[in-house]
């Protein structure tokens, strides 16, 4: 089984939903932003993964949390916190 994955998507932080090529899990993902943003994730129409991404402006740090669903029941989630860290030792 493979287990990689490419997700690709274009959307914008409107509420509408827009398609998902490559998962797994949504077929369909709509955005918002209200000082954060909230993402929506829906395979056959029915709520399958929520995201949300905080941006912190004081240490320039971006908190990503999400979920994902299986029957309305919360099967995986996760936090994942991003440093901003040196762009000069980027490679």
């Amino acid at each position: 089984m493979d287990r990689n994955a490419v997700v690709s998507l274009r959307a914008k932080l409107d509420g509408a939903d827009y398609p998902v090529e490559g998962s797994f899990a949504v077929d369909k993902i709509s955005y918002t932003r209200d000082g954060r943003f909230s993402g929506t994730g829906r395979k056959n129409g029915i709520v399958s993964m929520t995201e949300t991404v905080r941006v912190n402006k004081e240490n320039g740090t971006l908190t990503l949390g999400y979920s994902f669903f299986r029957d309305s029941r919360v099967v995986a989630s996760g936090v994942a916190v991003f440093d901003r860290g040196d762009a000069e030792g980027a490679a």
